[in-house]
């Protein structure tokens, strides 16, 4: 593999700066941190960089708070100037790793997502009699910095960007594993972090059909006789590797008649069901959506491009019931 260099001055350069600036204020609620960073733009992104090219540059504590759908995780927050670090470090590697990855990674990739997932797994599970799901126990949090640097290392030889990288990795410094859930660069890094695996399969086990969402994969064997000795391998390599651990009942055996858990949805090979919990859910972020309309927390643009959005996509699924009871309930989503 070829190792690159020359990429901080990349990362640092004000063009960059500034359209990591852009990238950072998508989706996020508007707030003082942000109101001050815009009013004085030129000043902040002119101290950013003279800090990130004299190595003075650290990283901020993180805020944290805790969600519960679909499941309890810790959100961290970092610094809005912090953030615009992480997509200015993203959006240099992100070329360069997208031309590493395998086709059939799907996480947090340009023109990838659930929903291209869910089809490629449909058209595998067409063309094959068996599939072995995995599911890791905690990615996020299992993940060894360590060995995240040393994986970076093996395309990366610019010193100064990995510098960087390990001031944002070893923050917070007190622990050796884990990344914080919700930066740009945890996202990007844990895709990294798996790539080796999907080398080894793809490579090493010569499996054709296989498929990866972040810390979910599934392999599609040719016959029932491998499948053993696959597996083994695989948990081997995750764990003398990467140092992860599969989930207790995290393996998934079957045919594909008996239809595959994946992504939210239960995929057979001529029909895609949701799952009841996620039409509930869909349901609920549509209610959520109409009392911010109703409170004027969003406009009305805003209202109908997002219930729009829940709508189409479910319906490229079994979800008749869902799209019944959204244009058949008494809604605030305007009309005209």
């Amino acid at each position: 593999m070829r190792r690159l260099g020359d990429l901080f001055d990349g990362v640092v350069s004000y063009s960059n700066l500034y359209r990591a600036y852009r990238k950072a204020l998508v989706g996020a609620r508007r707030n003082e941190e942000q109101a001050r960073f815009y009013y004085s733009l030129e000043n902040e992104l002119v101290t950013l960089r003279r800090e990130l090219v004299d190595g003075t540059y650290n990283p901020g504590p993180y805020r944290y708070f805790m969600i519960f759908d679909p499941k309890e995780r810790e959100i961290a927050i970092a610094p809005f100037r912090d953030r615009v670090v992480h997509h200015a470090i993203v959006n240099v590697l992100e070329p360069i790793y997208e031309r590493r990855f395998i086709y059939d990674s799907y996480a947090t990739r340009k023109g990838k997502g659930t929903l291209a997932a869910i089809m490629r797994t449909q058209s595998f599970l067409r063309e094959s009699r068996y599939y072995i799901k995995l599911d890791i126990s905690k990615y996020f949090a299992s993940i060894d910095r360590n060995t995240l640097l040393e994986i970076l290392e093996r395309k990366l030889k610019d010193t100064r960007l990995l510098e960087l990288i390990a001031r944002i990795v070893w923050n917070p410094p007190d622990e050796d594993r884990g990344l914080p859930i919700g930066n740009m660069t945890s996202q990007f890094f844990a895709n990294v972090y798996m790539d080796p695996f999907d080398h080894f399969v793809k490579e090493t086990l010569k499996q054709r059909h296989y498929i990866r969402y972040m810390d979910d994969f599934v392999v599609f064997p040719d016959d029932r006789e491998s499948i053993p000795g696959l597996l083994a391998q695989m948990k081997a390599y995750l764990n003398d590797e990467l140092g992860l651990k599969v989930k207790e009942n995290g393996v998934v055996i079957n045919t594909p008649m008996h239809g595959l858990g994946f992504l939210g949805v239960r995929i057979f090979p001529s029909t895609i069901r949701i799952h009841r919990k996620n039409l509930t859910r869909c349901m609920r972020k549509i209610r959520l959506r109409e009392r911010e309309y109703s409170k004027g927390q969003i406009d009305e643009e805003r209202l109908v491009r997002s219930v729009g959005s829940i709508v189409a996509h479910m319906a490229q699924f079994n979800t008749l019931t869902l799209r019944r009871k959204v244009m058949g309930s008494r809604s605030m989503v305007p009309t005209g």
